[in-house]
């Protein structure tokens, strides 16, 4: 591993210096340095997110990039891949010089776009698949034919913080409410459900 690598690694650590912020996991020919930084960043709303991002630089660095992974229990997985990509395509538009400390900064300065971006992406998608809904024949009528979905409406539109991930589409029927409720509750939507859905006549 270089003498820049080593030095870069040093300067990290002293920057990051409270609990838990800087863990040095691996040192050595094969792998070279892999250390986790974990880090709070603000984005416009205040609201603060604290990233766990994983470092590998290998032995060539900073001739090459190095490898990163993020992970958040805030964020999405989704929204992670996304600002690892993003810190990728940053890192290999950089000069071949000791480059970590200027990404974490650049992450820092731009991470409410990087998440806003995501989110529009899925605001689109739902909109895309509402209008799909309405002008595409996807059920059938009394009669068995093809028609459109015309009735369907949005019963609302709130953020969670703890929704687990629909890994696939999948079209479910339930011969019980109750069936249907542990549906909701197993995805973390029960409330959702007894506000929304169990009124409904």
């Amino acid at each position: 591993m270089s003498e820049l690598a080593l030095d870069e690694m040093s300067v990290l650590s002293a920057i990051y210096c409270e609990k838990d912020e800087f863990e040095l996991l691996e040192k050595s020919a094969e792998k070279g340095l892999v250390f986790r930084i974990q880090m709070e960043v603000e984005a416009a709303t205040s609201e603060r997110t604290l990233l766990s991002l994983l470092f590998q630089l290998p032995t060539e660095y900073p001739h090459c990039v190095p490898k990163i992974s993020v992970s958040s229990k805030q964020l999405s997985r989704k929204q992670c891949q996304h600002i690892k990509q993003s810190l990728l395509e940053k890192a290999s538009a950089l000069e071949p010089d000791p480059m970590v400390h200027e990404l974490l900064l650049w992450l820092q300065q731009n991470f409410t776009e990087l998440t806003l971006n995501d989110q529009s992406l899925v605001e689109v998608q739902e909109e895309e698949y509402i209008h799909l809904q309405r002008t595409v024949k996807v059920d059938v009528d009394s009669s068995g034919k093809r028609c459109k979905e015309k009735m369907m409406r949005v019963l609302c539109e709130t953020q969670v913080s703890d929704l687990k991930r629909i890994s696939s589409f999948e079209i479910k029927e339930f011969l019980s409410l109750e069936e249907l409720q542990r549906e909701f509750e197993q995805v973390g939507l029960l409330k959702l459900y007894q506000e929304f859905v169990a009124t409904l006549p």
